[in-house]
């Protein structure tokens, strides 16, 4: 059996670990790359329900719902974990069990915060595990995500 190495990716923001919390989770569309989306229709919010089971969902122009993760850890402002409910043909994974999971946390360092993702459990994916974590791994991957995520919070 191959191992899938865990994709990490970190960057330091000029914002206490409260403020980066609360950005990541409750302005994402402000900063989540616009073409990082399942939804059929332009999404308009993105949502974070702030508690273990809580629904990770894109609402959209059409009034649709899209929903791609569920609150697996919620410990603000330390961080916090979801299902990424995306299979390795990146399409809707329904079953939690399934899915490969993403860590955020949030540390303080200096007059800023250091924000660190761990993308892993790609071996939960049913088909495409190493080809998910290529491409989250890779140049448009959590890289790009976390780039914007820091210059948003810099404004």
């Amino acid at each position: 059996m191959t191992t899938i190495t865990d994709v990490r990716r970190e960057i330091t923001v000029p914002v206490t670990p409260d403020r980066a919390f609360d950005l990541f989770t409750n302005r994402m569309v402000e900063w989540w790359p616009a073409e990082h989306h399942l939804a059929q229709s332009p999404v308009v919010a993105m949502t974070v329900e702030p508690r273990v089971g809580g629904r990770i969902y894109d609402s959209c122009e059409d009034g649709s719902e899209s929903e791609w993760g569920q609150v697996i850890e919620w410990d603000p402002p330390s961080g916090f974990t979801f299902a990424w409910m995306i299979d390795g043909t990146w399409q809707l994974e329904t079953d939690v069990e399934k899915a490969s999971r993403v860590s955020v946390s949030f540390t303080a360092e200096g007059d800023g915060t250091r924000v660190t993702v761990v993308h892993k459990d790609f071996w939960r994916l049913t088909h495409g595990g190493q080809g998910m974590a290529d491409a989250v791994g890779g140049s448009t991957g959590w890289g790009v995500g976390l780039q914007r995520f820091a210059e948003f919070a810099a404004k």
